[in-house]
């Protein structure tokens, strides 16, 4: 054992002595009139045996307390030594110590006596005649009964035993299109493989091939999959075998559906006796997928540190453009047609990037096939829209001025000669008020008509200028999406039916008076149409009519749907109404307006098209338009014209949503093209920190089981954090967002609005600096650009390694550091005896589930520290499995250490 001394003395012991030594001054006394010899004489000799080593003494007996081992440290000065005898009992070699050191120094008419706390050591009597002089000194570390060394030890892993963790092989937002190749790396000196587990969102059927060895056939959808949730299989154990130590080639040859994997992990639950793993601090690299087919790639790397060098290697076959995109950038293009491999070296790459981004950040990461085009948008919607003459009433207000006119026979409209009338009724100006003349275009023929139109209040528009500015940022939220289109219906009723609002065709002459204006109570129709502006040219110059056949605007919108769309595509009809059904329509041969409108919907849903319907204002009928949204539409109830929009953008969202599939090459037509797994991207970093005598070990948060999605992250107590990653299933989308503890650790807005031509992450990497102790926030979100972010999955979760430490550092001084025999009980449910040191003999039983060791003896204390570290969940059970070769044992002896005991006050009388 090494011996040492500890020279700081604890700031509450220190102050403490201080006090003592202020109070000893203060009570230096003198029973008579101190002569001044007699003082001399007392401080004189306290300072020089304070000040003399007991190594530096000429003294015979002296020597011979040395030789024989009674005094082990020559380096205590005489006072020490003093008060270490006394501390050890030692009263009669105490005794004789000073008197041999004494003697012949005094003169023979001085008394003196020598005391450690009031216990006289030594006094040569003679009677007080005149003065006596009493100086004390304080000596730290000694007490009577007390050793005066203590022990602080402190105990290392030097290597495991084994211990059981995972390893992964993680697939991009977006793998495809074609069978997959991916390199799983596991240790050299895996003991056994305990388990193995596949997650993914396959766009088919497809069989697993471990190093070349069959290792299943795996359905999608048949165990928990869906849109942006894996299937999740426990591989047979059967097929444990097929993994070995190292690098593992892993393959999914697709049998149906479509080649892709759109995120994921295969997992392998081993036994090793690494105590690092395959973990280099500094380096990482990432790893290509291998793929067969049609070369398209969105994934993402992670520079745990600042970026030093980076180096990227290609081999592929393509008889077309390739390009990789880092970030937003493009840092390689070439078509080769045929077989290629390219090294991208570190000073090309750095004179395209800014390293400075990369540091700590996970980077989108884009390879395909330039300009191949993706399916895009797969959605045709038609707004099926009511144009009744209420959907002229003001939004807000009903007074007669805004309300424009009913079903009163008080009122109506005219022509009379060349000039339109319309008739008042009470609470109005009385008599005929002339008015202007309306012309009105549908489509091909010009129509005018007496229409009155609502006079509203200042603050106040009529209903169908909020319906307007709705329905067009429907379009526009829809057709932001390639490929999507939209087209329109507009449906009232084919005349007045209290006959109050005549209709005449070209000029404003009686003679072209046109009584039946809209034969199918269809008011306009504008065809499916990928163009914003065609769109909403129309629904800006919409007007107001008549009645409300909700049936007629359905069975058009089913109709347009029918031929202009094709079964490959999702399509719907967003119908709103602010009234009630009150037109029949041949179609739906029922009784009532109200059933043949919920027909309608019910016959549209049967062809698959899915139904939303909007009711609009108090007047509107939802008992009936809750009856007609089917085939995943919804029901929406806009209560004034705020709502209105929020609604239809919400449509167009979900549209958007369900419809995208952009990420997914229509490879009709297209060659082969073929990316080999040796691909991979090298780098080189500075750490943040580097960590010693630290154990990895793996482990998973639970599903977060919401798809807003959010959830939490614990981090046990006394571990630090390696590595973090969110795992996010995006589907048709991309992951675009994380937040930890409300900081936003990623964003894919960053590096562009358009995802489109951006990398796609499945695991989103968390700076370990953002990650506390306990409990962390964690939330992820998709979107399909950036002003359309969305939930996430609800299969996300954490995967994160926490470093335990491998090491008790120095424990406090105490009395011994004798050791002990621990029984420990480990995680793989064995259990063991373990000698600390190893050398052990003693007859000490210790126990760490329990509890029981000597907390007076230093290994001990030492021991149960790391034991406790190797215990991350405080079961009483390591999650490292040891042995007594697999620690390092110190431990420091320590002289005169004030924390433990004392002190000890040690006097010198001297009288005449």
């Amino acid at each position: 054992m090494k011996r040492g001394i500890f020279f700081t003395i604890d700031s509450l012991l220190a102050s403490g002595i201080m006090i003592v030594a202020i109070l000893l001054v203060s009570n230096f006394y003198s029973v008579q009139q101190q002569g001044v010899n007699v003082n001399y004489a007392s401080q004189d000799l306290v300072r020089i045996f304070s000040a003399m080593k007991v190594g530096e003494v000429r003294n015979d007996y002296v020597k011979s307390l040395i030789a024989s081992g009674d005094i082990t440290n020559i380096n205590n000065t005489i006072l020490e030594q003093i008060g270490d005898f006394w501390a050890e009992d030692k009263i009669d070699m105490a005794r004789n110590f000073t008197k041999n050191l004494t003697e012949g120094i005094f003169p023979a008419a001085y008394g003196f006596s020598v005391l450690v706390n009031e216990e006289i050591i030594y006094s040569k009597d003679l009677p007080v005649k005149r003065a006596l002089v009493s100086s004390r000194k304080i000596i730290s570390g000694i007490s009577k009964a007390k050793p005066t060394e203590g022990f602080t030890a402190r105990v290392l892993l030097s290597g495991i035993k084994s211990k059981r963790t995972n390893a992964y092989a993680y697939f991009g937002g977006y793998e495809g299109d074609g069978n997959l190749t991916k390199k799983l790396i596991l240790p050299n000196d895996v003991i056994s493989f305990n388990s193995s587990y596949l997650e993914v969102d396959a766009g088919g059927n497809f069989n697993l091939y471990i190093n070349g060895f069959f290792s299943g056939s795996y359905i999608k959808g048949s165990s928990g999959g869906g849109s942006m949730l894996a299937d999740k299989w426990n591989i047979s154990n059967a097929y444990l075998a097929n993994f070995r130590p190292g690098e593992n080639i892993i393959k999914i040859n697709f049998t149906s559906g479509i080649p892709y994997v759109a995120g994921g992990f295969l997992r392998v639950a081993y036994v090793t006796s690494s105590y690092n793993d395959t973990q280099t601090p500094g380096s990482e690299k990432y790893l290509f997928p291998g793929i067969d087919g049609v070369i398209n790639l969105y994934s993402s790397i992670y520079v745990p540190g600042a970026l030093n060098n980076m180096q990227v290697f290609l081999n592929y076959s393509s008889v077309y453009t390739i390009f990789l995109k880092l970030g937003n950038t493009t840092v390689y293009e070439e078509n080769p047609n045929g077989a290629k491999n390219v090294i991208i070296s570190n000073s090309t790459l750095n004179s395209m990037l800014n390293y400075n981004l990369f540091n700590q950040q996970t980077m989108p990461l884009r390879l395909s096939i330039k300009n191949a085009t993706g399916l895009g948008g797969t959605a045709d919607a038609v707004l099926v829209s009511d144009v009744s003459g209420s959907m002229d009433w003001c939004s807000d207000t009903t007074s007669w001025a805004s309300n424009g006119w009913d079903d009163d026979a008080n009122k109506g409209c005219w022509l009379s000669g060349n000039k339109w009338y319309y008739n008042t009724y009470a609470g109005a100006p009385t008599g005929f008020v002339e008015i202007n003349r309306t012309f009105w275009a549908n489509n091909s023929q010009n129509y005018c008509s007496c229409r009155f139109h609502s006079i509203c209040p200042a603050d106040d528009v009529p209903k169908v200028n909020k319906y307007k500015n709705a329905s067009m940022l429907f379009a526009d939220t829809l057709l932001n999406i390639n490929g999507n289109k939209a087209g329109l219906v507009e449906f009232s009723s084919s005349s007045d039916s209290a006959g109050y609002s005549a209709v005449y065709k070209d000029t404003c002459s009686s003679s072209s008076q046109k009584p039946v204006f809209f034969s199918d109570s269809i008011v306009r129709t504008f065809d499916l149409t990928s163009s914003k502006t065609d769109i909403n040219n129309g629904i800006n110059t919409t007007d107001t009519w008549f009645d409300t056949c909700i049936c007629c605007g359905v069975n058009k919108g089913v109709n347009m749907l029918e031929s202009q769309s094709s079964s490959s595509r999702n399509k719907y009809i967003v119908l709103m109404s602010d009234g009630a059904p009150n037109v029949v329509c041949a179609q739906q041969p029922n009784t009532t307006a109200i059933a043949d409108a919920v027909q309608s919907a019910w016959d549209a849903c049967n062809k698959k098209i899915s139904v939303y319907t909007i009711a609009f204002g108090s007047d509107a009928d939802t008992t009936t338009l809750k009856r007609m949204n089917c085939s995943g539409g919804k029901f929406f109830n806009a209560t004034n014209a705020t709502n209105l929009q929020d609604i239809y953008g919400t449509i167009a969202g979900e549209i958007n949503t369900i419809s995208f599939s952009e990420q997914i090459v229509n490879a009709t037509g297209l060659n082969k093209s073929v990316l080999y797994s040796n691909s991979y991207i090298e780098f080189n970093y500075t750490a943040p920190e580097i960590q010693f005598n630290k154990v990895p070990l793996g482990f998973e948060t639970e599903r977060f089981g919401n798809n807003i999605s959010s959830g939490t992250l614990t981090i046990y107590p006394n571990t630090s954090v390696s590595d973090a990653r969110v795992t996010s299933y995006s589907g048709s989308k991309w992951t675009d967002k994380l937040v930890v503890n409300g900081d936003t650790v990623y964003q894919l807005s960053d590096f562009g609005n358009d995802y489109q031509i951006l990398g796609d992450p499945f695991a989103v990497n968390i700076p370990v600096s953002n990650i506390n102790e306990g409990s962390n926030s964690i939330a992820i979100s998709t979107g399909i650009n950036s002003t359309a972010s969305t939930g996430g999955s609800n299969d996300s979760r954490v995967i994160y390694t926490l470093l335990l430490n491998g090491f008790a550092d120095y424990s406090s001084v105490v009395a011994k550091s004798d050791g002990c025999s621990w029984t420990v009980s480990f995680e793989d449910g064995t259990a063991s005896t373990i000698k600390v040191p190893s050398t052990y003999s003693g007859a000490d039983i210790c126990s760490f589930s329990t509890k029981i060791y000597d907390s007076n003896d230093a290994l001990d204390n030492a021991v149960y520290q790391l034991f406790s570290n190797l215990d991350i969940d405080k079961d009483g059970k390591l999650d490292v499995n040891i042995d007594s070769n697999s620690l390092n044992v110190n431990t420091l002896t320590i002289s005169k250490v004030p924390s433990l005991w004392g002190p000890a006050i040690i006097e010198i009388r001297v009288w005449e």
